[in-house]
């Protein structure tokens, strides 16, 4: 059996969060001036990547908290979306040097804007693929003995997850429609799914074919991403 595979979509998203020290403050835009700003005392950056492009910075999360005339013990807790390619109108300094520097999500902070701390680095991936072919999955009875049709999968999706930048398969999701072997399958064939998870001690790949264990060993890391 063969499976031949094309790529449909590839799509990932990574999250980084710091705290900073000591605060800085964001003005609160379309709001009154009584208002006080945004002492910001973390903040989170949001990238995505599509098709194997480099990270791209589409939000940075502010936190922080409203303290009047700075009583902390009146503050209260909030946040703010500011996104890097609309204009930069109304930004403090700090927060676009911030984010020219963020680009990269590997690069370090510059230590003269202020005190950063990373608390978190994480990424999911997904790449999906249509497959062609006639590879089959055999799918069991409870009586040990094999359906008569096999899973033969049309489309596969592996999903990546990463802490630290370090990369691992999470699952290989197959599906497709339930046919026996030799046979086409009709316009409304039953369809199913068969995830596997190479990463969760082996016992999923236990019995799966040998063209799926290739392919999930093939595909257990995911392509590197553009550099930015």
């Amino acid at each position: 059996m063969t499976a031949a595979l094309t790529l449909i979509n590839d799509h990932a998203t990574r999250i980084v969060e710091y705290t900073i020290t000591p605060s800085a403050d964001v003005p609160v835009p379309h709001l009154p001036s009584r208002i006080v700003p945004l002492a910001v005392t973390g903040f989170r950056l949001t990238y995505t990547g599509r098709r194997g492009t480099a990270w791209d910075l589409e939000i940075v999360t502010c936190k922080g908290n409203h303290a009047p005339n700075g009583e902390m013990g009146r503050a209260f807790r909030s946040q703010q979306d500011h996104y890097p390619h609309h204009a930069s109108t109304g930004r403090p300094a700090w927060l676009n040097a911030l984010m020219d520097t963020a680009a990269d999500p590997d690069a370090p902070l510059p230590r003269q804007l202020a005190g950063f701390t990373r608390t978190h680095d994480s990424a999911r991936r997904s790449i999906a693929f249509e497959i062609s072919g006639d590879s089959e999955i055999p799918q069991w009875h409870p009586l040990n003995m094999p359906t008569p049709s096999p899973l033969r999968p049309d489309h596969v999706r592996f999903n990546y997850v990463a802490e630290d930048n370090a990369w691992r398969l999470d699952a290989a999701e197959f599906e497709g429609p339930w046919v026996a072997t030799g046979q086409q399958p009709g316009p409304n064939q039953n369809r199913g799914q068969k995830p596997y998870y190479p990463t969760s001690g082996g016992s999923s790949l236990r019995g799966a074919p040998p063209w799926v264990l290739s392919l999930v060993g093939r595909h257990s890391l995911p392509p590197e991403l553009a550099a930015v």
